[in-house]
């Protein structure tokens, strides 16, 4: 993987310009408000319909959590996005959602007084220890550079006891099928004359998660992979390898 990572600022502005091509982002307003239940743009359905019932699964999970402190349940959306889950979340829960993003397809897209917006990077989080029950990394992590450091700024944000919560961040057998993906990667963003984007995205393995030690992961629900590749593995006897899930994970801070 490339070790030379573009500015912040660049990666933002590039990254914006991709997602409006690819129909992920919209400066459409209702776009946001109809996530995820609805793409308004009919370009992602299927992603959409997957990423819906992993919100369902989110915010069951987070009717678990108990409320440290005055003012209920405390939930950070880190990497927001538009902030569409921050904004469903907001009528039961005290919630702040961050992103690099503070333009109209990114924070600048909640207008929601009930959901605080800080603009930060999920590796240097600007808030305080301890201010959250629960976290939220809905398609975040796979955007670390250091994914140890990010989820070291997730442990430090959580109170002791606290839940974080990964879900829709591709997930691979091993190191060599992230690496053969991210050379798809690679080739993809270079068709969009954005190469660069590649070298802020990477696929997770269990194994790198579990590695700090910092939380107490379990799989709520081991996500999907395309259909080719599940039927190729069960005429196999077997499963399919290098083919990412997009699972959500439940992960109880040490």
């Amino acid at each position: 993987m490339n070790d030379r990572h573009p500015p912040l600022r660049s990666f933002v502005a590039d990254y914006q310009r991709v997602r409006l091509r690819e129909g992920y982002a919209s400066t459409d307003p209702e776009y946001a408000r109809r996530l995820p239940f609805r793409d308004v743009t009919g370009r992602n359905t299927a992603a959409w319909r997957l990423r819906a019932l992993h919100y369902l699964i989110i915010r069951a999970g987070l009717s678990l959590v108990r409320a440290r402190g005055a003012g209920g349940v405390r939930v950070l959306d880190l990497g927001a996005g538009n902030g569409w889950m921050a904004r469903r979340l907001a009528p039961a829960f005290r919630v702040a959602a961050l992103d690099v993003d503070g333009t109209e397809t990114g924070l600048g897209a909640l207008r929601d007084s009930r959901v605080t917006r800080v603009v930060g990077d999920l590796e240097a989080l600007p808030l305080r220890a301890g201010s959250f029950d629960a976290v939220i990394a809905a398609a975040t992590l796979h955007y670390a550079i250091d994914l140890g450091g990010a989820l070291a700024e997730c442990a430090r944000v959580l109170r002791p006891g606290g839940l974080l919560i990964v879900a829709d961040s591709p997930l691979y057998d091993d190191g060599s099928a992230r690496a053969d993906a991210w050379q798809r990667t690679h080739a993809h963003y270079a068709g969009f004359d954005a190469a660069h984007l590649a070298s802020r995205y990477r696929g997770l393995t269990r194994a790198e998660l579990d590695a700090p030690g910092l939380f107490r992961f379990v799989t709520v629900s081991p996500g999907l992979v395309s259909w080719r590749a599940a039927i190729s593995a069960v005429r196999a006897g077997g499963r399919p390898r290098g083919e990412p899930r997009l699972p959500v994970l439940f992960g109880w801070r040490r």
